[in-house]
């Protein structure tokens, strides 16, 4: 395992979309303010459209293991904090840890073909939970722990595309005036030939 901010990992980070701020030390991780009305959703119906969320990403293999905790001031509807996959800008996913007006929730979107889907899952009931995303070639599972030991599967689905994938963190404020969320580790995991995720 290890850790996204390694030098030589990242060397290798860029950004997709503006930010307000962001910032990374080895003690903090990483910091990403969103702008106001930011977002990564392509509804079905058309209404609403967005690919404008800063999204901090790196190329990945095949297969990885993805994995972070984090924590999100959440003052806005929608107002969240995710790990994202993406082929390109009409095949991708993302699982959240999102405020839904009322508490605090995991949601995962899948877009295949420029459609999104929309799956809220459950309510959390702590304030920096782990979110995992797991790709075994074309197979991809999310997951989401409470303390980073015990975790449970939210979504299992597969994503054909001959694209190389990027990943990485993303911060969004789709309704709200803007976003901060702290991502307290990256860690990246590859599976070797002698070993399974």
């Amino acid at each position: 395992m290890s850790n996204m901010f390694q030098s030589k990992v990242r060397e290798k980070l860029r950004w997709l979309n503006e930010r307000v701020h962001w910032e990374y030390t080895e003690e903090d991780g990483l910091i990403i303010d969103a702008p106001a009305k930011v977002d990564f959703f392509k509804d079905p119906g058309g209404k609403h459209v967005a690919d404008s969320a800063p999204f901090l990403h790196f190329q990945v293999d095949s297969s990885f293991q993805l994995t972070t905790q984090l924590q999100v001031d959440m003052r806005h509807l929608y107002d969240s904090g995710c790990l994202m996959l993406m082929a390109d800008e009409n095949n991708w996913a993302k699982l959240c840890y999102e405020f839904n007006g009322n508490y605090a929730t995991i949601v995962s979107v899948v877009t295949k073909n420029g459609s999104s889907d929309d799956c809220n899952s459950e309510r959390v009931v702590v304030d920096n939970p782990h979110l995992r995303i797991k790709k075994i070639g074309r197979i991809i599972s999310f997951y989401y722990s409470p303390d980073g030991e015990d975790w449970k599967l939210i979504r299992y689905f597969g994503m054909e595309h001959s694209a190389q994938f990027i990943a990485g963190a993303l911060a969004q404020s789709p309704m709200g005036s803007g976003c901060r969320v702290h991502f307290k580790y990256l860690n990246l995991t590859i599976p070797t030939e002698d070993s399974r995720f």
